[in-house]
């Protein structure tokens, strides 16, 4: 297990990578997104997660699954930060 600050950090860390990769220089978007565009590629991360640890073996599937999960909780953190949030 990890503790939320490690979390976190893995989170700022794609961030700072998809933002190197994906921004105002990224036509036709410019780096921004709808709501509606986020969701679609989470939900794409999200099914290709499945489809790999439903046909690999367990070790290999877990490492890909790590690997998609940190990606999707920093598009939703982008989805935030370029969309607005809502707190508790």
């Amino acid at each position: 297990m990890m503790d939320r600050t490690d979390v976190y950090k893995l989170i700022d860390e794609e961030r700072n990578y998809q933002d190197k990769k994906w921004n105002f220089k990224s036509p036709p978007s410019n780096g921004t997104h709808s709501w509606e565009d986020w969701f679609v590629y989470i939900e794409d991360y999200v099914n290709e997660a499945k489809h790999i640890l439903s046909r690999n073996p367990k070790m290999e599937g877990d490492k890909f699954a790590a690997h998609s999960m940190r990606k999707v909780a920093a598009m939703a953190v982008c989805a935030m930060e370029q969309n607005g949030g809502l707190s508790r």
